[in-house]
């Protein structure tokens, strides 16, 4: 008999993974009735699923109410839905799995795929990508890769919300979300977007440096390509502001269209990004003729 992680290609005798986002699609009330059912289940000790889970590196735990949490997979504007993850005792923090399709599942399975076409930028459309970007978004970057010293989070995205995953060899290595324009701004006031706005950006830890953020602003350049400015949420961290400065050099078309917006978005609300980049870099060299010991002894 199969498991549900691998399949058995008859042909060739080639073993081939399955990972949850090649299974058939999950259904959000399912998603969060399967929850509520384990949860009760192990509150009464009639739990009959998998008691241990064995992470990669090797330190089992046990499926116990205690070590087992409930996170809400979107923000209060849409409806409840639940996603369980099992995380190492007494540490709610350390995540180190997720059940779905009535298995728990390790946090780089789920992040993973056998399908081949699914390679790129590919927009978000199922629940099981709405898990992925999750995941990414509240426990990869959230948690387990958090940038050391900041106190930088992402808001779960709502449910409708325009996203896109990065697939790479096999993996989900990033993503991007966009406020549309005329989207609203939040869920306490009636302000709308007066344009479209990359939002949300991450690539993955391991898969920086190789120019997946540039593909990730030249995609969402490209995608809205009837809007005459779009924009980028401020703050912009340096990074990104590196990103930016890489593809405006290359896109001088898109230098004037591109700008750093606070919501939500007025003429008020909008500095053009390359003329900032231009205007920091005339303030940085002012600043280093002014102070030439400084700059010598930077040198050494």
């Amino acid at each position: 008999m199969e498991s549900s992680r691998t399949s058995q290609t008859q042909k060739t005798g080639e073993i081939k993974e399955i990972y949850p986002i090649d299974l058939p699609d999950l259904d959000y009330r399912a998603l969060s009735s399967t929850s509520e059912n384990i949860l009760t289940s192990l509150a009464s000790n009639t739990y009959e699923g998998e008691h241990w889970f064995i992470p990669s590196n090797g330190s089992k735990v046990e499926v116990t109410h205690d070590n087992v949490g409930r996170l809400q997979l979107f923000g209060d504007d849409d409806p409840p839905c639940t996603l369980l993850t099992l995380h190492m005792p007494a540490d709610g923090t350390q995540v180190v799995a997720l059940n779905l399709h009535g298995k728990w599942w390790s946090l780089n399975d789920v992040l993973k795929t056998s399908i081949k076409s699914r390679s790129g930028l590919v927009m978000v459309q199922s629940v099981m990508e709405r898990v992925i970007l999750f995941l990414l978004s509240q426990i990869i970057f959230g948690v387990l890769e958090k940038p050391s010293g900041e106190e930088i989070y992402f808001s779960p995205h709502p449910m409708r919300e325009f996203g896109k995953i990065l697939w790479h060899n096999g993996e989900a290595v990033g993503f991007y979300t966009i406020k549309k324009k005329g989207s609203l701004c939040d869920g306490f006031t009636r302000r709308s977007y007066q344009l479209s706005v990359l939002d949300t950006v991450f690539v993955r830890t391991r898969w920086r440096r190789s120019g997946l953020a540039l593909q990730i602003l030249a995609d969402f350049c490209k995608s809205l390509p009837n809007e005459e400015v779009i924009g980028i949420s401020c703050p912009i961290s340096p990074s990104m502001i590196k990103v930016c400065s890489k593809y405006l050099l290359m896109h001088q078309d898109q230098r004037d269209r591109l700008y750093e917006v606070e919501a939500p978005g007025g003429w008020g609300q909008r500095r053009n990004i390359w003329l900032n980049i231009q205007l920091n870099r005339s303030t940085n060299s002012s600043s280093e003729e002014q102070c030439p010991t400084t700059m010598n002894k930077e040198k050494l």
